[in-house]
């Protein structure tokens, strides 16, 4: 971005929201006005990144502060939300790996098979980034696994991935993993999370416990995993067939990693061990009410500073501090605080009301249109401000209507888990943009992909709204 493209932005934000807030002559209210200058923005330097995404998570703040449509203790709480401690603590557990090379070592392991066809490459490495990224956050996934690619790339002789079509789509296939595999599971990402943050402050009186989501998105996880794995396998055409030596080059590295160390050991069934008394909670909830999952993660993570081997701690607060993904945290907070604003201030009931005449009684149109609109919107900003922002305002059009919102509110936050076409859309593009990757090729190939997940979210989702009763169950 040149630096008058960055003023530009940098400006626009603020004025849209200064002329939407003080121009007289509206019938909104002055909390409406205020609210909705705020999302637009927010949405605004989401899209553009005239500042860092997690700098416009602080917006809510310091707007709040100083315009006062809302007292800042009624968002105060999204800033120290329980599942932001969810995230710190899964992400100091993944931190354990890369400080050890676990990361490296599972990768290798998982590539060992994977043979010397560029096109079975591709699918393998979309594949295993899916995998992975069901469990840890997927900038965390692109993060391990676009560097391997990278060196494996720079040992058959390729420099540049921008101008390869083999490098650049062994990049994208990482990069679009991690967006199609995140919604596998809530560990999968802000948004996930956010999406049961949401639901539990607005449309349910219980926790929401992770194996309900798992069971009511595997039937979603599976179309969109078949139809992703298929277009991989037709979207690409590496100008070569076949790459000598990518077998060997992977056993070579295996091999000179060595033994795997007591500290990988530790850390793998730290984070393992916290996985599944996140997906068991309903089994010792009664036991231990206080212990849910982001306490289990945040235990394990205050126990990798404490435990030592050899004199050297598993992890040091100094080696966290430059490693974590810490923007993850305040992005999340901040698109948590403009839900609670649009709610708090009745601006996404009123848009919500706009909305009710697209809805069509909540039948395959409202998946449609709902579905339709949260594509175009984690497109153009991160998936998890476009959770922020689409799911609020789905729950409130469909609770005005007398409707259960839950179904759409799962259509939504897949919609919303899958953006691929630019750098803002998710942290995997983001990665990938970050080292290189042919930005074209990543927005032609990703607008077809986009407009395919699209039809298998509205079609898949449409149907399990009709004919499932446990998918309006959260």
């Amino acid at each position: 971005m040149t630096r008058d493209w960055r003023t530009f932005h940098l400006l626009g934000g603020p004025l849209a929201f200064l002329l939407l807030l003080l121009v007289p002559g509206t019938a909104l209210d002055y909390s409406v006005r205020g609210s909705l200058g705020l999302l637009i923005w927010m949405s605004w330097w989401w899209i553009c990144e005239p500042v860092n995404l997690a700098v416009t998570g602080f917006l809510p703040l310091v707007v709040l502060a100083i315009f006062n449509f809302l007292p800042v203790a009624r968002i105060l709480p999204s800033y120290s939300e329980e599942l932001i401690f969810l995230l710190l603590g899964a992400n100091i557990l993944s931190t354990v790996w890369t400080r050890w090379g676990l990361d490296r070592r599972i990768a290798l392991v998982s590539l060992i098979g994977v043979g010397t066809s560029t096109r079975r490459q591709i699918m393998v490495w979309f594949a295993i980034a899916t995998l992975l990224s069901a469990f840890l956050p997927n900038t965390v996934v692109a993060a391990a696994m676009i560097p391997i690619v990278l060196a494996m790339l720079r040992f058959i002789g390729i420099e540049d991935i921008g101008k390869s079509t083999f490098g650049s789509a062994l990049v994208i296939a990482i990069a679009w993993g991690t967006s199609v595999g995140g919604f596998w599971t809530p560990l999968g990402g802000a948004p996930n999370l956010l999406t049961i943050k949401l639901l539990q402050q607005t449309a349910i009186d219980h926790e929401f416990l992770f194996m309900t989501w798992v069971t009511r998105l595997f039937p979603l996880t599976l179309a969109i995993a078949v139809a992703s794995f298929a277009f991989m396998n037709a979207a690409f055409k590496p100008e070569i067939d076949h790459v000598e030596g990518t077998r060997e080059y992977f056993a070579q590295e295996l091999r000179s990693l060595g033994n795997m160390a007591m500290p990988e050991k530790v850390g793998l069934a730290f984070f393992l061990a916290a996985t599944l008394l996140a997906f068991t909670r309903q089994f010792y909830a009664s036991l231990l009410p206080g212990l849910n999952p982001a306490y289990v993660f945040l235990t394990f993570a205050v126990l990798c500073f404490a435990i030592r081997f050899k004199g050297e701690p598993l992890l040091t607060w100094d080696y966290a501090q430059k490693h974590m993904s810490w923007g993850l945290f305040y992005l999340f907070a901040g698109g948590a605080a403009l839900g609670e604003i649009l709610s708090q201030t009745g601006t996404a009931k009123l848009v919500a009301d706009l909305l009710i005449p697209f809805a069509g009684g909540g039948g395959l149109q409202a998946v449609l249109v709902f579905s339709l609109m949260t594509m175009i919107v984690t497109q153009i900003t991160s998936n998890t401000a476009a959770v922020g922002i689409m799911v609020p305002i789905t729950i409130s059009t469909f609770q005005s209507m007398a409707m259960n919102p839950i179904p759409f509110v799962y259509i939504v936050a897949v919609a919303g888990n899958c953006g691929v076409m630019l750098p803002s859309s998710a942290g995997g593009p983001a990665v990938a943009a970050g080292y290189g990757v042919n930005l074209k090729m990543m927005f032609s190939r990703g607008l077809w992909l986009a407009l395919l997940l699209w039809i298998i979210i509205a079609l898949v989702g449409y149907t399990l709204a009709k004919y499932w009763p446990g998918f309006g169950i959260a």
